[in-house]
């Protein structure tokens, strides 16, 4: 019967039942911000357990400012800038690793982005790499090693024990068939990705 209620609830109604201290406001704003939040965090080149504990205070900044919220995009909003912010501060603490400054190098423009833009391309980016998954085996290992893992062709042969040959035919099946499964902003996202191999 719970269920039922919660489904003819709209976004408002769980935003002010979290202004109001409810439990069930929170729920529903953890479950739909937290793996996108961990996400776009981990874009950012930070390990794990660090991400984990900026989510969290995070979201208890989020609840302890509950009053001040009174729609669902400035909240979308407090909590990525509050994690981006945050991140920035973890990645200041720690720049003299040369690998964590490497890593942040390569993100600089996408930091510099404004932070609307950022959600939307982390989102699908997040969206192109879940249809990734839903590939054939060796199909889907290929685009990872492309896409997610930025491997050159030659690359890929040699990690997987395959042909350079057979790179390119697996490449071309899984721009095939994700073509199919992503919407086409998505699908434009991921020929970027692809576009210098």
């Amino acid at each position: 019967m719970k269920n039922k209620v919660n489904q003819g609830r709209n976004k408002q109604d769980f935003i002010e039942s979290f202004r109001e201290g409810e439990r069930e406001g929170l729920k529903f704003l953890y479950k739909t911000f937290y793996s996108p939040m961990c996400y776009f965090l981990e874009k950012m080149s930070l390990d794990k357990v660090i991400i984990e504990e900026i989510v969290q205070d995070v979201f208890l900044k989020l609840w302890e400012r509950r009053d001040d919220f009174n729609h669902f995009e400035s909240i979308r909003s407090f909590l990525y800038t509050s994690c981006r912010n945050a991140a920035l501060n973890r990645i200041q603490q720690h720049k003299r690793s040369q690998e964590l400054a490497d890593n942040y190098s390569t993100q600089i423009d996408l930091i510099d982005l404004p932070i609307s833009h950022q959600m939307i391309y982390l989102e699908t980016l997040r969206e192109v790499h879940g249809a990734i998954e839903t590939l054939p085996e060796q199909c889907r290992n290929v685009i990872y090693k492309l896409v997610v893992e930025d491997l050159s062709p030659h690359e890929v042969a040699v990690s997987l024990g395959i042909t350079t040959s057979t790179v390119y035919n697996q490449k071309k099946r899984g721009i095939e068939l994700l073509r199919q499964r992503l919407r086409p902003d998505q699908f434009f996202c991921l020929l970027l990705l692809l576009l210098y191999y």
